[in-house]
C-alpha cells in the first residue's frame, strides 16, 4: 500500500480513531482508582484566588489546545460551526475531568480549573483560524497576468 493510499484511509477513519482515544482518555482517570468513584466533592467558587491558582496549570493550557486541534480535524471545513462545536467539546471535556478528578480523589476539582482549558483552546482556535485566513489568501488570489 503505498503512502498516500494509506493516508487516505487514515483520513477516512478519523473519526473513528478519535472516538477510541476519546474512550480510552476519559477512563484514565477513573481506571487509577479501580473505578472506585465518590461523590465528587468541588469547589465551584469563582474567585480570583481561585483562578490565579488555575493559570498556574500550563500543561492544561497546552494539553486542551491540542484537543481543541485534535477534534477541530473531525470537520471537513474551518468555519464557525467547527470552531464552535471544538469549543464546546474542549470545555466540556475539562468539566468532565474535574468531576473525574473529585469523583476518584486523585485532584482538585475546582471549577476554575476549566478556566486554562478553555484558554488553550482559544489560543488553537486563533491559531487555526490564522493559519486558515493565510491559506485562504493564497489560495485565492489569482497569478499575475490572469485579470481580465
Amino acid at each position: 500500500m503505498d503512502s498516500r493510499r494509506a493516508l487516505r484511509w487514515v483520513w477516512s477513519h478519523r473519526r473513528w480513531a478519535y472516538a477510541a482515544y476519546m474512550l480510552f482518555a476519559v477512563s484514565q482517570i477513573p481506571a487509577r482508582t479501580g473505578f472506585r468513584l465518590h461523590t465528587p466533592a468541588c469547589d465551584t467558587r469563582l474567585t480570583v484566588h481561585n483562578a490565579q491558582l488555575s493559570m498556574t496549570k500550563v500543561p492544561h493550557i497546552i494539553l486542551f489546545g491540542f484537543f481543541f486541534l485534535l477534534t477541530a480535524l473531525q470537520f471537513d471545513h474551518v468555519d464557525r460551526r467547527m470552531l464552535g462545536w471544538s469549543f464546546v467539546a474542549t470545555v466540556a471535556l475539562g468539566l468532565l475531568v474535574e468531576l473525574e478528578e473529585g469523583a476518584t480523589r486523585t485532584g482538585n476539582c475546582r471549577l476554575t480549573d476549566v478556566l486554562p482549558d478553555a484558554v488553550g483552546a482559544l489560543i488553537a482556535m486563533a491559531l487555526l483560524t490564522s493559519v486558515a485566513a493565510v491559506l485562504r489568501r493564497f489560495t485565492h488570489t489569482s497569478p499575475r497576468g490572469a485579470e481580465t
